[in-house]
């Protein structure tokens, strides 16, 4: 990524998106960071997560192309969860404080747990708030 970080548009990128960190969790040292970026109004957004050892600002080019056409872009970096339920407990809260009625997003990484259909189509998660 060295190349990439001396890059106009990564530059650009990082001038005019701000990085939020976002405390969802009673521990406080779970911290979400995103980058959010499109017109707020937009309730239903496209999100971004990371492969487990890359960073939020991965998707900056995405970010940068898909506003530019009008939609709605998060990408998200993670806080250590130490398994699966935990995970979909926090993100489902971020969502709830983000606000979203719907969002788009890569399921693949759901694909072993039956968790995926009920992220995408409820940010809240199941009736009973788990995933599972």
């Amino acid at each position: 990524m060295g190349e990439i970080k001396i890059s106009p548009d990564y530059n650009w990128f990082r001038s005019t998106v701000p990085l939020k960190r976002i405390i969802v969790d009673d521990d406080d040292s779970k911290v979400w960071s995103l980058y959010d970026a499109g017109p707020r109004n937009l309730r239903c957004p496209i999100i971004f997560l990371p492969p487990v050892s890359g960073t939020a600002d991965v998707f900056f080019q995405q970010i940068l192309a898909l506003t530019s056409w009008g939609y709605r872009v998060i990408s998200l970096q993670y806080p250590v969860y130490w398994d699966f339920l935990e995970f979909c407990d926090g993100f489902r809260k971020l969502l709830d404080h983000l606000q979203l009625d719907k969002f788009l997003a890569d399921a693949r990484i759901y694909a072993e747990k039956d968790c995926s259909w009920k992220l995408c189509n409820w940010p809240s998660g199941s009736k009973n708030g788990r995933c599972n």
